[in-house]
C-alpha cells in the first residue's frame, strides 16, 4: 500500500477500537468507478476469502446480502488447513502475547466453538445458495501462511471486490507470518496483502471487523434471512452474524 496520510489512519484505528458497531474499511482501486451508472447497469464479481472467525463470518454475510442484487456475482473461497499440518499451543506461537486480550480466543474450547459457528454460518449458506448460479463456493487446502499467499496470487483477475475480515484475535496458522511485513494493521493480515501496491490485482478490498460488544460474542447468528439472530446492538445498520 502505498504511503497513507497518518491522521486517516489514526481515524480509522480509533474507529476500529471505539466505534459501537460493526465497522468496515473500504481500500478502493477504482470500484467507486461505476458510481455513475443506474442500479440496474451495475455488474460486479465479488470474493469472500474465508479463514473462519467472527470477523470472516461477518463478511461472510456482507458478501451474502450483496448477492441479493442481481447484477452481483459471489465467490466465497474458504481456505482449510491440511490435516498434515500441527498447530502449536497457542503459548508457544505468542510466547509474549497478552492472552487475556478480550479479544483473543484463550483455549480450545474457543477454537472449538468458533469452529463449530463457522461451519453452521457456511452450512446454511450453502443450503440457501447452493442452486443460485451467481453464486460459486470453493474450498482450497493450505498448510501455512505461504500457501495462503501462493493461492491468493494465483487467483483470477475478474473481481472487483474482496471482502476479508480483519481477523482480529484469531490465531491460524494459515496466515502466520503474514503480518511481519505489514504495512497497515488496521486492514488485517489479508486485507493489508491485498490491498498493498505489491500485490499484482487491481481490485479493491472490504475489510470488516464485527462488533463484540459487553455481551457474548457466540450468541445468535443473523443471516440476511433474518433468522435464529439475536437483537442488534445500538448503532448497528447492517446485520451481524452474532453478538
Amino acid at each position: 500500500m502505498e504511503a497513507t496520510n497518518m491522521a486517516y489512519r489514526s481515524i480509522n484505528q480509533y474507529v476500529l477500537a471505539n466505534a459501537p458497531c460493526s465497522v468496515e474499511i473500504l481500500v478502493d482501486k477504482g470500484l467507486s468507478g461505476s458510481n455513475h451508472l443506474a442500479g440496474n447497469q451495475v455488474s460486479h464479481h465479488v470474493a469472500v476469502l474465508f479463514f473462519g472467525g467472527p470477523d470472516d463470518r461477518e463478511a461472510l454475510c456482507y458478501g451474502w446480502r450483496m448477492v441479493e442484487h442481481h447484477g452481483i456475482s459471489l465467490t466465497i473461497m474458504r481456505f482449510v488447513q491440511s490435516d498434515q499440518v500441527q498447530v502449536e499451543p497457542l503459548r508457544q506461537q505468542h510466547g509474549g502475547i497478552d492472552l487475556e486480550e478480550p479479544r483473543v480466543l484463550t483455549v480450545q474450547t474457543d477454537r472449538d466453538i468458533q469452529k463449530q459457528h463457522d461451519e453452521k454460518l457456511i452450512h446454511e449458506f450453502r443450503m440457501r445458495c447452493g442452486d443460485d448460479d451467481a453464486v460459486d463456493y470453493v474450498e482450497k487446502v493450505v498448510s501455512n501462511g505461504e500457501d495462503t499467499v501462493t493461492t491468493i496470487r494465483t487467483m483470477d483477475d475478474i473481481h472487483d471486490l474482496f471482502i476479508v475480515g480483519r481477523g482480529q484475535g484469531v490465531i491460524s496458522p494459515l496466515t502466520a507470518g503474514l503480518t511481519d511485513w505489514s504495512e497497515c494493521p488496521e486492514t488485517g493480515a489479508i486485507g493489508d496483502m491485498l490491498a498493498s501496491s505489491n500485490f499484482a490485482a487491481t481490485t479493491s478490498v472490504l475489510v470488516v471487523q464485527q462488533y463484540v460488544g459487553d455481551g457474548s460474542q457466540y450468541e445468535g447468528l443473523e443471516t440476511p434471512y433474518g433468522e435464529e439472530s439475536t437483537p442488534l446492538p445500538p448503532g448497528h445498520k447492517m446485520f451481524t452474524s452474532e453478538h
